[in-house]
């Protein structure tokens, strides 16, 4: 009997993984987590657990649809994966160089243009949702938590 995997199953999976891994890396974050101030390790744990929830979620989902999937990954869907890859390696790489409040609006323009090939989303909503999320999150950490965020080697 063979047993074929659908590609919502392996999604799970893949992000249970992941979370998994994650959850061991943030785990290796040296700094003490408090009920008055959580610290840094706060996040990468709740993203852990958004991670895991989320994974076992569409596993079993899929499991108990019965529902037929389409071909699990064709070589569009390798490319997509590639590219968003690249975007996340460059973006580090921007982040250590030319800093947050560059290398981010960058990467969610790229991202929104990415995705949203099926929805039609003109550049001047691109480039606000990228400028709003990059002028949000920096609030939040910067004036909110009182965190750092990368300035870049550039500008230091």
């Amino acid at each position: 009997m063979k047993i074929a995997m659908k590609r919502d199953q392996f999604v799970g999976i893949f992000l249970i993984v992941v979370g998994v891994i994650y959850g061991f890396m943030a785990s290796k974050i040296d700094f003490p987590m408090t009920a008055e101030y959580p610290g840094p390790k706060a996040f990468p744990y709740i993203g852990v657990l958004g991670l895991i929830v989320c994974g076992l979620g569409i596993f079993i989902q899929s499991t108990t649809s019965k529902k037929s999937q389409p071909v699990f990954m064709m070589k569009e869907g390798w490319l997509d994966i590639f590219k968003s890859f690249t975007a996340l390696v460059l973006y580090v790489i921007g982040l250590n160089y030319i800093g947050y409040l560059i290398s981010t609006p960058i990467l969610l323009f790229f991202l929104s243009k990415f995705f949203a090939k099926k929805i039609r989303v003109g550049l001047k909503e691109k480039i606000i949702f990228s400028i709003l999320t990059t002028v949000v999150i920096y609030i939040f950490y910067v004036y909110g938590f009182d965190m750092q965020l990368p300035v870049g080697l550039m500008f230091q």
